[in-house]
């Protein structure tokens, strides 16, 4: 499988609207391509265009989960979100970055509001964000180029540097190549046999149940991001405890039972398959590496194809 490599600018603040600019976190970054034309050009393997204007368009970093800086007004442990935020700028090449006291995910100023990088994406997401591997700086391949991607030159992505330093989960959905998949896993792996970055405190994993009481208790944990993500939506609905997160999951096999293949059992499943949720308590019993997420499927009549 190859990727398309993009070169441009990544962008965190505009000068002219900062209250209105970019929101960074650990796994997501603004970025304006050289030549649009060439991300209109990705697969759209979810059915959606990708979401662009003049101002650029979101990477979505291939393979890694970032604790939650903001979602739907909630956010997981600040401590660790804000780690792998602050750090993904740094390897972009972003210094003096401040963010607004009251804003505190829109950058207030920095000592660059745009920088150069380059990005190797192979498609576009349910969301219509760009997904790929981030690097800093011009590569030396022309824009465009269609670039089979090695482990080194992965170990070279942001996204790669954000796993071996534990600062995010893994994430690996089934339009990321299998050697890679293999590669980061180990990756992420040793971060956690090591302790470092987020793992310490990790929870609600295949090491121990976690005990939520309500969502500001839920705010407060490390937990695998996209099972953060179904639990407030979940508790959303007015419920206070998880035994009804099973069935709640299952009603909508698109945006919450996630498609999985479990790479131990070599079958498919769901997201339901691999947590255990009962009472206050909830656990995901596989580790993230140990199974491949689905895309979204395409909505009917609409084409995955590159225009």
């Amino acid at each position: 499988m190859s990727y398309t490599l993009l070169r441009g600018l990544f962008v965190i603040r505009y000068p002219d609207l900062p209250r209105r600019g970019p929101e960074p976190d650990g796994d997501t970054v603004k970025f304006r391509p050289d030549s649009p034309a060439l991300v209109e050009g990705l697969p759209r393997p979810s059915g959606t265009p990708p979401d662009i204007n003049a101002r650029g368009i979101s990477v979505r970093l291939e393979a890694i989960d970032a604790l939650e800086t903001h979602f739907a007004e909630t956010h997981q442990e600040l401590a660790g979100a804000n780690a792998a935020r602050d750090r993904l700028l740094d390897l972009l090449g972003f210094t003096g970055v401040t963010f607004f006291d009251d804003q505190p995910n829109k950058v207030k100023s920095a000592d660059q509001d745009t920088i150069r990088g380059h990005v190797l994406s192979n498609g576009i997401d349910a969301n219509g964000r760009l997904i790929g591997f981030v690097f800093p700086g011009d590569p030396t391949e022309p824009d465009g180029t269609a670039v089979r991607l090695e482990e080194a030159r992965t170990d070279r992505s942001a996204n790669a540097t954000l796993l071996t330093e534990g600062l995010a989960y893994p994430a690996f959905y089934a339009t990321l190549p299998a050697s890679l998949r293999t590669h980061l896993a180990g990756i992420s792996q040793a971060a956690r046999k090591a302790q470092v970055g987020l793992w310490p405190r990790s929870t609600a994993d295949p090491n121990g149940k976690a005990s939520v009481a309500d969502l500001d208790a839920l705010q407060q944990l490390v937990m695998w991001p996209k099972l953060f993500r179904r639990l407030v939506s979940y508790l959303a609905t007015g419920a206070t405890d998880f035994d009804g997160f099973d069935a709640w999951l299952r009603d909508d096999k698109v945006h919450r039972d996630d498609p999985l293949f479990l790479l131990d059992r070599g079958e498919f499943g769901n997201l339901h398959d691999v947590i255990d949720a009962a009472g206050q308590d909830i656990q995901l019993t596989l580790w993230p590496e140990d199974f491949i997420i689905s895309p979204d499927p395409a909505p009917p009549g609409a084409s995955t194809k590159s225009r």
